[in-house]
C-alpha cells in the first residue's frame, strides 16, 4: 500500500479566501484521510520558506511538485488535483 500524499497548503491566517479554501480542503479530506496528509504553512510565521517554494500567492496547494493556487480552492478544483495526482498526471 502506498504512502499517503503530502500537501502543503500555503496560506495566512488573515485572508478571507484562505479561510474559504481550508473548509473546502477539510470537507475533501473527511473522504480521503486514509491516503492524503496536509501539512499547513502559515505565510506570515514562515515567509522564508513560502519564498523558498516559490509561493506568489495565496491559497496555494503544492503536492508531487505540482501546483494549484487560484483565488478560491473549490472542493472541486482540490478533488481534480488530488485525483491527478494520484494517476501521476500531476
Amino acid at each position: 500500500m502506498p504512502g499517503k500524499t503530502i500537501v502543503t497548503f500555503y496560506h495566512s491566517a488573515v485572508c478571507p479566501r484562505c479561510h474559504l479554501s481550508n473548509l473546502a480542503l477539510k470537507r475533501v479530506l473527511r473522504e480521503r484521510a486514509d491516503d492524503v496528509e496536509v501539512e499547513r504553512v502559515e505565510i506570515l510565521k514562515d515567509r522564508k520558506r513560502a519564498k523558498a517554494a516559490g509561493i506568489r500567492s495565496i491559497p496555494t496547494l503544492v503536492a508531487g511538485g505540482q501546483v494549484l493556487a487560484g483565488f478560491v480552492l473549490t472542493p472541486a478544483r482540490i478533488e481534480r488535483f488530488l485525483a491527478a495526482l494520484a494517476s501521476g498526471q500531476g
